[in-house]
């Protein structure tokens, strides 16, 4: 039995990446189940098994891996309360090491590329940009409330009266745009190397630390 879920995984990971590379190659409207399941290297009987709602259970097992930034700040709000004189460090450190962790997860970065472009997402697949909406609802909201807590803590104040609702959308949509930018131009910077740069120099756009980053 253990073997047997073990292989079912397999296939149902091999689809998923198989779909990843198609919808980008030829589009989300333009593959075909078929298309699925051959470059899967399994039948369109297994595909439908495993994702009997076809290319709109493919897209939602697909947008699970985007909440991984949702993810990734609620923890960071978990630690906010335990180190509550250095939230805005610790978003900091928080937002480096994903772009880090970006550089390095080709899957997350396909996924990425995928959901960048919202003109196929119509139709019968409309449901995916309510989706991404959400995701950035909730970063927004929880940048807003790490930047209350480091104004409110005396850790930092934000520039230009500057309201945490603004600074935050402009945080998020800035770091959108260079992970955007960077997944269809790669060849522009280095990551990895960079994010602690780029994260610093965008964060610094917003925010005045009233004392040094502790992270």
């Amino acid at each position: 039995m253990r073997k047997t879920k073990e292989e079912a995984e397999l296939t149902r990971q091999s689809l998923m990446n198989a779909a990843e590379h198609l919808f980008i190659e030829k589009g989300l409207n333009r593959t075909t189940h078929n298309d699925i399941a051959t470059r899967a290297g399994v039948t369109r009987g297994a595909l439908n098994w495993h994702f009997p709602e076809g290319k709109t259970g493919i897209l939602a097992a697909l947008l699970e891996r985007k909440r991984q930034m949702t993810e990734r700040l609620a923890a960071h709000l978990a630690q906010c309360e335990q180190r509550a004189h250095a939230p805005v460090s610790i978003l900091r450190m928080t937002l480096i090491q994903d772009l880090e962790s970006l550089s390095r997860d080709h899957r997350l970065q396909r996924i990425l590329l995928l959901t960048s472009s919202r003109n196929e997402f119509i139709g019968e697949f409309a449901w995916v940009n309510d989706q991404l909406d959400l995701h950035m609802h909730e970063c927004r909201d929880m940048i807003r409330q790490t930047l209350c807590r480091g104004i409110d803590c005396g850790e930092i104040t934000l520039r230009n009266g500057l309201s945490p609702e603004i600074a935050a959308s402009m945080l998020l949509s800035c770091i959108k745009g260079v992970v955007t930018d960077w997944l269809v131009r790669q060849t522009l910077f280095e990551l990895a190397h960079d994010s602690d740069k780029v994260v610093s120099t965008l964060l610094g756009s917003i925010v005045i630390w009233q004392r040094a980053p502790d992270i």
